[in-house]
């Protein structure tokens, strides 16, 4: 094999932007122009309309790849071809939501090209998850923000934005019908700012581990001062979510998820 190629799948608010900065500093990899390429979730799903239309705007490499999928798979088997490089990367939390044929052709199309293709899935406290990415929503809308991120889940944990990203059992069945189970590797946000975590996924990946700086931060959804969950809110989404809940369990049975995820009290 040439190297190795990482599609991250996510999950939003999940800690993907703190391991591509992590991934990138090894000079063993090379992640291409930007950490989300956003080819597969704008040519798939109805949440990925917009991107399309501003990748499509803008013009270059990116809109290349969304008319000729083929460039995608060259561009980044052209990357491996460089001394010392043993892998590339495209994280893009919005490729959860796939169906189970894109990512078989995601890894069949590396495949034909010599490249080991592997996929991996950070998971979160779904309702932590969820309020991260509402607090993150009403930051980028400034002075416009409708309401506190808390009011805001209240009564949109429901709506796909929210929802579909929150769906670890639908993605994970996705990523091992399409991806050999060697291939695909689960962390969870809670565990993945440690050795214990970063050393076996850069075995995964075929590079070597590099320390990590773990007080450096990239992308977070900071709570503010005095803003808290209220209890009901938590019970709601969580039961709304229980299915998710028992699926990562089953998945991984010898694992403390209640420690882990605090809101799994709720159920």
């Amino acid at each position: 094999m040439a190297g190795t190629f990482l599609l991250g799948v996510g999950c939003q608010k999940g800690g993907t932007a703190w391991l591509h900065r992590y991934l990138e500093s090894s000079p063993q990899v090379d992640p291409g122009f930007r950490k989300e390429y956003h080819v597969w979730d704008s040519l798939d799903l109805p949440s990925g309309k917009l991107a399309r239309e501003r990748i499509e705007a803008q013009g270059g490499e990116r809109a290349a790849f969304l008319h000729d999928p083929d460039r995608y798979f060259d561009y980044f088997t052209s990357l491996l071809a460089a001394d010392g490089t043993r892998l590339t990367a495209d994280i893009t939390p919005g490729y959860a939501a796939l169906p189970v044929e894109r990512f078989a052709m995601v890894r069949e199309g590396f495949e034909s090209r010599g490249v080991r293709p592997v996929t991996a899935y950070l998971l979160r406290d779904p309702v932590e998850r969820i309020w991260s990415a509402a607090r993150m929503d009403m930051r980028r809308r400034g002075d416009d923000a409708p309401e506190a991120p808390e009011t805001r889940i209240a009564h949109m944990y429901m709506h796909p934005m929210y929802a579909d990203r929150t769906r670890y059992d639908l993605t994970m069945d996705a990523l091992e019908a399409a991806f050999p189970r060697e291939s695909v590797w689960y962390g969870f946000y809670e565990r993945l700012f440690s050795v214990e975590t970063l050393a076996p996924l850069c075995d995964f990946l075929g590079i070597d581990f590099h320390e990590p700086d773990f007080g450096r931060q990239v992308n977070v959804s900071p709570k503010p001062e005095g803003a808290e969950l209220s209890e009901e809110t938590a019970r709601t989404i969580a039961r709304h979510f229980a299915g998710v809940y028992d699926a990562v369990q089953r998945r991984f049975p010898d694992l403390d998820l209640a420690t882990l995820w605090p809101s799994m009290r709720f159920l």
